[in-house]
């Protein structure tokens, strides 16, 4: 967790088990290292998937975290736009509303 925020919807956890809270975000930052995609390859691939099952808060963060790290929303709305392929209208409507809750 080295100074790494944890996420909202994961605090919670806490309740049960710090133990919980440090696995999850273990798991989160050993995920998104590099080992042959890029942080920003991994980064747009999160993008789209957050946007294909459909998990809006997902997406809000995810965007933000992409703008952090210098992908322009031009390109993260690209990476939402496959979920068009997988989940069609529904895919629209999720980045539709996370674009809403990013306040863009």
């Amino acid at each position: 967790m080295a100074g790494e925020a944890v996420p909202e919807p994961v605090k919670w956890l806490g309740r049960v088990s710090k133990e919980l809270v440090e696995a999850f975000m273990g798991l989160r930052a050993s995920a998104q290292k590099p080992v042959r995609l890029s942080r920003r390859e991994k980064r747009l691939a999160l993008t789209a998937a957050y946007a294909s099952v459909g998990c809006v808060k997902c997406l809000v963060g995810c965007l933000k975290e992409g703008m952090r790290e210098g992908i322009s929303l031009e390109e993260l709305l690209e990476a939402a736009s496959l979920s068009v392929l997988v989940r069609g209208a529904e895919g629209v409507m999720t980045v539709n509303e996370a674009l809403k809750l990013l306040n863009t």
